[in-house]
């Protein structure tokens, strides 16, 4: 892996730990694809109490 595919991993990472962060916040169900990104099954998240 390049520094720049690295760099990119680790900023998608971040951007979708911020969207995930921010849906919470909300008091809303974080989109999948952020969930699936930082490795979080949907189904896990949902069982979780907000």
């Amino acid at each position: 892996m390049t520094a720049l595919q690295s760099l990119r991993s680790f900023f998608g990472a971040f951007q979708a730990a911020v969207h995930a962060a921010a849906a919470v916040d909300m008091h809303r169900t974080p989109d999948a694809r952020d969930l699936k990104k930082l490795g979080i099954p949907k189904a896990a998240f949902s069982q979780i109490h907000l």
